[in-house]
């Protein structure tokens, strides 16, 4: 459009200067160092205007020239510009299908056409890993950082990342450890960190982390608790596998008020009691916790706890029938307590009746050791073999 006006704007002078010199063409006469130079008007401008002309052409030339390195460069950055951007979405889709070799080509073809490649690499370091290529992950990482020393932390948590997908836990820790002591506030790696303690089973860290991050809205309340109910299930199994009765007593009064309540970890100290003697506080405790809210979990743990008065303790069982009258937990349960108190017969009808119910072999094991105990080992041996095989066809 700018070209075409001034077009225009130039035929209509040319149009009027040339009307005028229809009528006078006119004289020019230049006199220069001795020289005379005698022409009409009309000759005179067109030759100073085919030499300004000529003049206009030879510097623009001369102007394109010069620039003519940098017009290269600008190609040559736009092409690999181009070509990294291709690179990248092909990567990205051959990603996407499960193409791990080929995406991890396209990568590295992106990567050398990149200003700043470091990203790329860590979606290199992806695809290698998924190749089980750790050896080139690491690599990729290690390029990741040398393109961009300054983006440590995120190439330290796409490290972590990875080493946690391969169950690397150990050199996991490591990389977030020395991220959390450079950022101690960031908040993706303590995310991270929780789920690595929590891998390797370090409860205490698990519950103490918590406590930094309850306040940050990482997580809701809901799963803040979960994880805490997990973290003091694991401290509870921790102390009974360590044989020590105190501490474990001492960890379930440690335990949060609000938290004991929570049949998981009922259930997991309960569990651990069992291994020492003496349970009469948790049979009050079960019996509690059942009456709040029936758990078949809890219910059967109620029939391997010694209560302080066992009669009393079976007659508590025996009125749960009224609700649960066809609950096989509940009928094994009650069937243990009949053994304890030598009620042979009782238990025989109550263990059977579990089974009647649904199989388990957990009874058939109970049937077995009542029938050994009373020496019938040819029965017990039948019974024995009904549990095996129960387990055998779940497997």
């Amino acid at each position: 459009m700018k070209y075409l006006l001034l077009s225009l704007l130039t035929l209509f002078l040319a149009i009027a200067i040339g009307s005028i010199i229809v009528e006078d063409p006119g004289y020019m006469f230049l006199s220069i160092l001795g020289w005379k130079i005698e022409t009409s008007a009309v000759l005179f401008f067109i030759i100073l205007s085919l030499v300004f002309i000529l003049v206009y052409f030879l510097v623009r030339s001369l102007v394109r020239v010069w620039q003519l390195p940098e017009d290269i460069r600008i190609w040559k950055t736009n092409k690999k510009q181009y070509l990294s951007e291709k690179y990248i979405t092909d990567g990205l889709i051959n990603m996407a299908e499960g193409n791990w070799q080929e995406a991890e080509s396209k990568f590295c073809k992106a990567a050398s056409n990149s200003k700043n490649p470091y990203i790329i690499y860590l979606c290199a370091a992806r695809a290698a890993q998924e190749m089980n290529a750790l050896k080139k992950r690491d690599e990729y990482l290690r390029l990741a950082h040398t393109h961009n020393p300054d983006a440590t932390l995120t190439i330290g948590l796409t490290q972590a990342e990875l080493q946690l997908n391969q169950k690397q836990t150990v050199q996991a820790l490591a990389t977030l450890n020395n991220l959390h002591e450079k950022w101690p506030e960031q908040l993706r790696t303590k995310q991270l960190l929780l789920e690595t303690y929590t891998l390797l089973n370090d409860w205490q860290a698990v519950i103490e982390l918590l406590c930094l991050i309850e306040k940050k809205n990482i997580y809701t309340h809901d799963i803040i608790e979960d994880k805490r109910i997990n973290a003091y299930a694991g401290l509870l199994k921790d102390a009974g596998i360590s044989g020590d009765r105190k501490k474990l007593n001492k960890l379930w009064e440690e335990i949060p008020r609000k938290l004991k309540h929570k049949h998981i970890l009922i259930e997991a100290y309960i569990s651990e009691r069992l291994k020492f003697a003496d349970t009469v506080d948790c049979e009050v405790l079960l019996k509690a916790a059942i009456r709040r809210q029936w758990d078949r979990k809890l219910v059967r743990l109620y029939g391997f706890v010694i209560a302080q008065d066992s009669d009393k303790q079976l007659h508590t069982a025996e009125s749960w029938l009224s609700t649960y009258t066809h609950d096989p937990a509940l009928l094994l349960t009650i069937g243990r307590i009949c053994i304890r108190n030598s009620l042979w017969s009782k238990a025989k009808e109550y263990l059977q009746k579990s089974i009647d119910i649904k199989e388990s072999a957990d009874v058939f094991f109970q049937f077995a050791n009542l029938y050994r105990d009373q020496g019938d080992y040819k029965q017990a041996a039948v019974y024995y073999e009904k549990g095996l095989a129960l387990i055998s066809e779940k497997k």
